[in-house]
C-alpha cells in the first residue's frame, strides 16, 4: 500500500511541475536581454577638415533599457569600408581622443556594447580631412558661457544662449549649436555667424547645449557641455 501511495505521489508532482508556467504558457524562466541602442556621432562633423591632429572624437549616449551598464567600441579608417583600421579603442565614456595623421581622410564609427555582451548597429559613418600641415593655423579658443548661468533655474518659453570665443589668428568665426535635452545634446544649429541664439523651451525640463567654434580655415574647438533648468 505504501508502495502504490508512492507512485501515486510521484505522478501527482509530476502533472505539477509539467502545469507550471505563465498565464500565457510561455516559459517563465527566461528574459530577452536586448542590446543597446545605437550611438550618435557628434564630433567631428561629417566632412570637416581639422586643423588639429590631436583630435577628441565625442560621440552620444546610448540607452540600453535593461539599465546595463554600457561601454562603447570606436574604429578610425583610411578606407570606407573599414577593410583596415588605423585607431580603434573601447571605453566607457563618450569621448576619446586620437593622434592622428597629418594630410589624410578618415571615416570613423561607434558601437554600443552591454554588460551581457550585447553589441547594437555600427552608427552611421562620418568622414573628415586633416590638413597637411597642421601647426600653420591656430586653433580658435575654446568658447566661453557668458548666459545663462550654468545650472540656472529659468522661467518663460524663450531662452537666449550667449556665448564668447576668440581667435588668436584673428579669423572670421562660426559656431555649431548643439542643443537639446539629451546630454550630450544634438547638432541645432550650423554655421551661426554670432555669438547669441534664442531657444524654445518647454516647462519642466533640464536642457544641455555646446557650442563648436570654426574659423575660415574650417579649423574646430568643441566647447564644454552647459545646462539649465526651466520652471
Amino acid at each position: 500500500m505504501k508502495t502504490i501511495r508512492y507512485y501515486i505521489g510521484l505522478v501527482i508532482l509530476g502533472l505539477m511541475i509539467s502545469c507550471s508556467g505563465d498565464d500565457d504558457g510561455g516559459t517563465p524562466f527566461f528574459t530577452q536581454n536586448s542590446a543597446p541602442a545605437v550611438p550618435g556621432l557628434v564630433f567631428p562633423t561629417n566632412n570637416l577638415t581639422c586643423t588639429s591632429i590631436a583630435l577628441e572624437f565625442v560621440w552620444g549616449v546610448a540607452i540600453d533599457v535593461d539599465g546595463d551598464s554600457v561601454s562603447y567600441d570606436i574604429e578610425i579608417s583610411e578606407e570606407s569600408d573599414f577593410s583596415t583600421i588605423a585607431f580603434t579603442a573601447t571605453t566607457t565614456t563618450t569621448g576619446k581622443v586620437f593622434d592622428l595623421e597629418k594630410g589624410v581622410t578618415y571615416y570613423w564609427r561607434v558601437k554600443a556594447i552591454d554588460s551581457e555582451g550585447n553589441e547594437s548597429d555600427y552608427s552611421s559613418t562620418q568622414s573628415f580631412f586633416t590638413e597637411p600641415e597642421a601647426t600653420i593655423n591656430t586653433l580658435p579658443g575654446v568658447p566661453e558661457l557668458v548666459t545663462p548661468a550654468l545650472g540656472s533655474r529659468l522661467s518663460g518659453s524663450l531662452v537666449t544662449l550667449r556665448w564668447s570665443a576668440t581667435d588668436s589668428d584673428d579669423d572670421a568665426l562660426s559656431y555649431d549649436l548643439y542643443f537639446g535635452d539629451t546630454n550630450p545634446p544634438v547638432l541645432f544649429a550650423e554655421n551661426i555667424d554670432v555669438n547669441t541664439f534664442d531657444v524654445s523651451v518647454s516647462p519642466g525640463t533640464a536642457y544641455y547645449w555646446r557650442i563648436v567654434v570654426k574659423d575660415i580655415h574650417q579649423s574646430a574647438t568643441i566647447g564644454q557641455v552647459w545646462n539649465f533648468r526651466t520652471e
